[in-house]
């Protein structure tokens, strides 16, 4: 069972365990082992951040600590985890980090690891990353000319938007005609989106687009879609768009409000790529009428555990062209090993305007199957293999039998366990919520 790491990185409230400057020198320690090789030159290590508060303190404490040990730093400042990954790609990079707590609150923050390849972690390397920092293993800090050096990168938002403009072909006229409301977040697309929307010549009301270090997330973004939906209403646009703090969930609004989650943005990517007779990743989360849609036109759902790095796993050792989650976490592997959700976003809006298809009628594609879920905040996860808790579930499973689903699972990334029901009978899959929850709470 790995201790520092979740589903996506190491995860915690700033300034307390795991997210302290102790942590970041023992795990820059550990990634310098590991990754890092100075037969031929100084390691070099990408570091990029999102807009909460606390980031500068974790950003300077690794880029001290890898100087320390003589690996050169670049700095990339308040960027999206996409361009990190990117970048790392586009240049011989050893690794990349990302300081960023996603779509959680302010006051948490996290890291998040990139090899060179631009892919995640798998558990594996987890698992061994912490196994080194567990016996208190320590690189030895360099003297004189050996030292690292960090210098400021503030290429990589140009290059990124210089892409972007290459791939999507939107014409101004066109695009004038579609009215957007854009929902960054108040996170690391402040600067981007304005330029790549604002660019391609749409009509564009952005809404949480000023960041204070504290208003990241807060009751907006991806993870709060009732803020594009209100929005999208009230402007009276076309579609609106909902971005996390760290620009890799988008969610996306009809003109009336109605929500596309991640089910729906693949299901339409689908079509876009052509992918008949072929398969489209998600998780266990993914709305089984989402996996019916999919085997009407001949492509496979294949399901893996919670969390993009999964996913991208899977995409890396297979030939699937794509897969997300329905949070928004949307890979394009023709175009990055990991989400990104500008890009995901200006596929589906190129899309509607040459289909001619409004996002209201892309909503019709499939009808979701009800689901119903709760999160419990508990004081320690692995409650969750509580024998009563695991005999509860069974006999709750048994209850919907072939009509639906229930999932029961920790979060990755906060001390809670989720619950999550699906399928046709609403009234019993409320009691079952309900009942589980209680139980769970009472334990």
């Amino acid at each position: 069972m790995k201790k520092l790491f979740g589903t996506d990185g190491i995860r915690g409230e700033a300034n307390s365990h795991p997210m302290t400057i102790d942590v970041c020198a023992a795990l820059a320690d550990a990634l310098v082992y590991k990754y890092c090789d100075f037969t031929y030159m100084k390691p070099v290590i990408f570091i990029g951040k999102d807009t909460r508060i606390s980031c500068s303190i974790f950003e300077h404490a690794l880029a001290a600590k890898f100087c320390s040990l003589g690996a050169h730093v670049k700095l990339l400042g308040i960027i999206p985890t996409p361009i990190l990954a990117a970048y790392v790609m586009k240049y011989p990079a050893h690794l990349g980090i990302m300081i960023s707590a996603s779509h959680n609150v302010f006051s948490d923050n996290g890291i998040k690891i990139f090899k060179g390849n631009g892919t995640k972690l798998t558990d594996a390397e987890e698992e061994e990353i912490e196994s080194i920092m567990e016996g208190g293993f320590k690189c030895k800090n360099l003297l004189g000319k050996a030292v690292g050096r960090s210098d400021l990168d503030e290429d990589g938002i140009k290059i990124y938007c210089e892409k972007i403009r290459k791939t999507f072909q939107i014409e101004k006229a066109e695009a004038k005609k579609v009215k957007l409301v854009v929902d960054v977040a108040n996170g690391s697309l402040y600067k981007i989106a304005p330029e790549i929307f604002e660019g391609f010549g749409f009509n564009v009301v952005f809404i949480n687009c000023t960041p204070d270090g504290i208003n990241i997330n807060k009751s907006c973004g991806a993870a709060h879609p009732k803020a594009i939906s209100e929005a999208v209403v009230k402007c009276k646009a076309d579609l609106g768009i909902a971005f996390d703090g760290d620009g890799d969930r988008v969610i996306i609004a009809d003109n009336y409000g109605n929500i596309l989650d991640g089910d729906y943005i693949l299901a339409i990517l689908a079509e876009t790529e052509g992918l008949y007779n072929e398969e489209v990743v998600s998780t266990i989360m993914a709305n089984f009428a989402f996996e019916r849609h999919l085997g009407s036109k001949g492509v496979r759902l294949v399901r893996t555990n919670v969390g993009d790095k999964y996913i991208a796993e899977y995409m890396l050792n297979s030939e699937v062209k794509i897969g997300g989650e329905p949070s928004g976490h949307i890979i394009i592997k023709d175009h990055l090993p990991t989400g990104d959700a500008l890009f995901a976003a200006l596929k589906v809006l190129e899309y509607s305007m040459k289909s001619k298809k409004s996002i209201a009628d892309l909503l019709r594609i499939f009808k979701p199957y009800p689901s119903i879920s709760r999160s419990v905040k508990v004081k320690d996860k692995s409650i969750i293999e509580n024998r009563a808790i695991q005999v509860a579930i069974e006999d709750f499973q048994a209850q919907l039998a072939n009509e639906g689903r229930l999932i029961v699972r920790q979060s990755g990334t906060e001390p809670i366990i989720r619950i999550y029901a699906e399928g046709n009978d609403k009234l019993l899959m409320e009691n079952i919520v309900i009942q589980l929850s209680h139980l769970i709470e009472n334990l």
